[in-house]
C-alpha cells in the first residue's frame, strides 16, 4: 500500500483520508487559483501549539510519513487566477502560510487553521484570514533531467518580514510518483474562528522528505525559521518532519453563504 493512505490527517492534503460533515451548505464561488505549492511538517511543542488555537479547537496529530508534525508552513507560488465570473485576473504573488491542522472539539471537524503568514505583495495584506504580514520572497527553483534519466529539483525560498521574522529553506530531491487526488477541506482564520473558506482542490502530491524511517529522504534540506511572529509556534526544540511538494494544485474558492 502507498505509504500516503496511512496519513490521518493533514489539513488540505488528502480528501479520502478526511471526513468532511455530511451537511451540505449553500456555497459562493468566490475565486479560481492554479499553484505550485510546498508544505513543510514541523514537530512542535503540543502546548505552544494549542496555545495559538482559538477556544474549542485542538491540534490534530498525523501518523505515517507525517509522525507527530503538528504545524505546517505552506510555501505558494501563485500562477494564475480567475473571478467568479471566469475572468483571468493577476495572480503571481508568493505566500507562506502558518497553520495548524486542527480538529473542532465539539462536532469532531478537521479544518485547516491559518493562524499567520507573510505575503510578496503588501497590498494583499492582511488577506482574506486578517493574518498576512508583508516581506520581501526570494524564490529559486530548478528541474534537469538528461535522457531517460530521474528529474533533480532544488527549491529555495528567503523570506524576511519587517519586523524580524525569516523563513529560509533549501531542498533538493529526485522527482518520484506522484498522486493525483480531490479535496475540498475548509480553511478557518485562528483570528476569527467563525470565518472559513472552502477549497475545492485538484492537485498533485509528492512526499520528498520525511525522517520517519524507510521512507524518502532528499538529497539535501535545510530550514531555518525564526522571528517574533514565527516563536508563537516554534522553540529550540521544534523539528522538520516532512516535505510535501505540490507540483501542481488547483483550487476554487467558495465561501459559505
Amino acid at each position: 500500500m502507498n505509504f500516503l493512505h496511512h496519513i490521518t490527517f493533514c489539513g488540505c492534503l488528502f480528501a479520502s483520508i478526511v471526513n468532511f460533515p455530511s451537511v451540505t451548505h449553500a456555497e459562493r464561488l468566490v475565486q479560481s487559483a492554479t499553484e505550485q505549492r510546498t508544505y513543510l511538517f514541523i514537530k512542535s511543542d503540543d502546548a505552544k501549539i494549542k496555545n495559538t488555537l482559538p477556544a474549542g479547537w485542538s491540534p490534530a496529530r498525523n501518523v505515517g510519513p507525517l509522525k507527530d508534525a503538528n504545524f505546517v508552513i505552506v510555501l505558494i507560488e501563485a500562477l494564475a487566477g480567475s473571478d467568479a465570473e471566469g475572468k483571468p485576473i493577476l495572480h503571481q504573488g508568493k505566500t507562506a502560510v502558518l497553520g495548524i491542522p486542527a480538529t473542532n472539539d465539539k462536532t469532531g471537524e478537521p479544518g485547516f487553521m491559518v493562524s499567520g503568514g507573510f505575503v510578496s505583495n503588501a497590498s494583499t495584506a492582511p488577506g482574506a484570514y486578517d493574518l498576512y504580514a508583508p516581506a520581501s520572497f526570494t524564490m529559486t527553483k530548478s528541474s534537469r533531467s538528461e535522457g531517460d534519466a530521474v528529474t533533480a529539483v532544488t527549491e529555495q525560498w528567503l523570506i524576511r518580514s519587517e519586523k524580524g521574522d525569516r523563513i529560509e529553506f533549501d531542498v533538493g530531491y529526485d522527482r518520484g510518483i506522484g498522486n493525483w487526488a480531490h479535496a475540498e477541506p475548509h480553511v478557518y482564520s485562528a483570528r476569527h474562528p467563525d470565518f472559513y473558506r472552502v477549497y475545492k482542490v485538484d492537485q498533485v502530491t509528492e512526499v520528498v522528505h520525511t525522517t520517519v524511517q524507510d521512507h524518502k529522504k532528499a538529497k539535501h534540506v535545510k530550514f531555518i525559521a525564526d522571528g517574533p511572529q514565527i516563536s508563537r509556534f516554534f522553540d529550540s526544540k521544534s523539528e522538520l518532519v516532512a516535505v510535501i511538494s505540490y507540483p501542481a494544485y488547483h483550487r476554487k474558492i467558495y465561501l459559505p453563504e
